[in-house]
């Protein structure tokens, strides 16, 4: 069972370390992430790592396919689907894209330092690599659909970590045990 949930964990979860600021407050510069590599389904507000020129990226999901992205509202905000997001106001050139079928429109939290779908386009979900689930360090799970399999995976390795400890310690008793004449018990078998 401890192999097992380690074989998962190992097969399905990576860790990378962010370089940039363009996540932050959320993720930090040399944070390290847990992206669930199996996970590359996507909607609005998921983190995800994509493929990026060079080196890949973490970026929000800030629109899916068939929605429309624009900027801005009167007071400077972002709209998906004409709803102003709950960001610091971005400053952009105003801008309105229809994201194509299979194709994401992606922010970093940190509008002002991100390079994202504002000014490289939209990205094909194919390019998504996983999605985050938590920060390896500093330790932090992400509330995110992913992460209960996280914490599953986990709970099955800490649950056969314990019962081969178990099986460890009761081991030598029942061999000592086993020496015991079953009809007496106290006195040992004896010898044929």
């Amino acid at each position: 069972m401890l192999i097992g949930a380690a074989g998962v964990f190992l097969l399905r979860y990576r860790v990378y370390q962010v370089p940039t600021t363009s996540m932050t407050p959320a993720i930090e510069p040399g944070n390290r992430i847990v992206v669930d590599t199996w996970s590359r389904t996507t909607h609005r507000g998921d983190m995800v790592l994509v493929t990026g020129e060079g080196t890949d990226l973490v970026k929000r999901v800030a629109a899916t396919g068939g929605e429309v992205a624009a900027c801005c509202d009167p007071s400077g905000h972002l709209q998906m689907d004409g709803v102003p997001l709950a960001l610091t106001p971005s400053g952009d050139e105003p801008f309105s894209v229809r994201v194509p079928a299979g194709h994401l429109f992606l922010l970093g939290d940190n509008l002002t330092a991100s390079v994202d779908s504002r000014a490289t386009g939209t990205v094909p979900s194919s390019d998504v690599l996983g999605r985050v689930v938590a920060l390896a360090y500093p330790a932090r799970l992400f509330p995110d659909r992913a992460a209960g399999t996280l914490r599953l995976v986990v709970l099955a390795g800490l649950l056969g970590l314990s019962s081969v400890l178990l099986a460890a310690l009761l081991t030598p008793l029942a061999r000592g045990h086993s020496n015991q004449d079953p009809r007496t018990p106290g006195k040992p078998r004896p010898t044929s």
